[in-house]
């Protein structure tokens, strides 16, 4: 017969099938380019569908009055119209497609040597979460990251100073070099780290719970969607911190120098209510957010893997994998 082996997304990110007790079986290891497209498409997916949750998050996050989501929702409305909730888009495109394609080719790489080295197995998630999320914080989502909030600073401030991407990159260039592309790098990567760590670890867990062969699309939604709820409850306050350093603009001393000195004037000065502020949006978007992108990334990846098989690219052997 010329029919061919079906091929189950859970191998997308390195899961394996609990069914039956069958013995091992071929499943060819996708190439790294593979991964990295999907990541993008993925990341790109989710950026469109999330975006004004994310607006409103930061506009009550950066506002010492304890406005309420729904209020900022109403002034940027008020302030912007409708196309408020997507100021700084092209920064959170580039942002997020970018990171994407970052977070799930360094994952799949620090798992395979977690593996090489013989790591245990419980840790591989988590720990190849970790690296993934720092690797992305410092390669690419930290710049892009203060981009994003200063150019969604805008809708508050009114000054318009970052009204297209390349402008935004020449004005903190100018004002503040290079490093002003930076600020915020250590609470950046803290947020990515554990959010990213947490994701992996609870979405492989969440899906062996849920998953039939081959997984269903809301499966994969409702596994996705739990992670994002998970690591947003935990790194929320850090979130906070990194906005509050992201957003101040213009030169003159800043408020806030840098990640613990930030957290504690925001404790010291607001409260412990205020490390807080925004978490109701941002679990929106983020447990929406791991939905889409879970979901998208084991769908591009078969999509865009067998258009690779089909057209003899990115080939690679098979290797026999031992079903659980």
């Amino acid at each position: 017969s010329n029919q061919r082996p079906t091929r189950h997304s859970t191998r997308a990110l390195g899961y394996r099938s609990d069914m039956s007790g069958a013995a091992s079986t071929s499943k060819p290891k996708r190439h790294f380019a593979v991964s990295a497209m999907a990541g993008f498409c993925s990341g790109a997916t989710e950026a469109a569908c999330t975006m004004p949750f994310d607006t409103i998050k930061t506009y009550v996050q950066v506002q010492r009055t304890g406005i309420t989501p729904i209020g900022a929702a109403k002034e940027i409305y008020k302030l912007k119209g409708f196309g408020g909730f997507y100021f700084g888009l092209p920064a959170v495109l580039v942002q997020v497609a970018g990171k994407g394609a970052i977070r799930f080719t360094s994952y799949e790489q620090y798992k395979k040597w977690l593996q090489a080295a013989g790591a245990p197995k419980a840790s591989e998630d988590f720990v190849a979460g970790l690296g993934a999320g720092f690797t992305e914080a410092f390669l690419w989502t930290t710049p892009t990251e203060r981009l994003k909030v200063l150019r969604q600073n805008d809708i508050r401030s009114g000054l318009n100073r970052y009204a297209s991407l390349p402008s935004a990159i020449q004005t903190v260039r100018a004002e503040h070099g290079i490093r002003g592309l930076y600020a915020g790098i250590g609470a950046c990567g803290i947020r990515q780290a554990s959010g990213v760590g947490v994701r992996f670890a609870v979405y492989g867990r969440v899906k062996e719970l849920l998953t039939t062969d081959p997984p269903q699309i809301w499966q994969s939604a409702l596994a996705g969607g739990i992670t994002g709820c998970a690591s947003t409850a935990m790194n929320h306050p850090i979130d906070v911190v990194k906005t509050r350093i992201e957003a101040q603009d213009g030169a003159g001393k800043k408020e806030y120098t840098h990640t613990v000195q930030a957290f504690q004037s925001i404790l010291k000065n607001e409260g412990p209510k205020a490390l807080y502020r925004g978490i109701a949006p941002r679990m929106i978007k983020i447990s929406l957010g791991q939905a889409i992108t879970f979901t998208a990334y084991e769908r591009y990846t078969d999509l865009i893997g067998d258009l690779a098989d089909s057209m003899g690219i990115f080939a690679a052997a098979p290797t026999r994998v031992a079903a659980c």
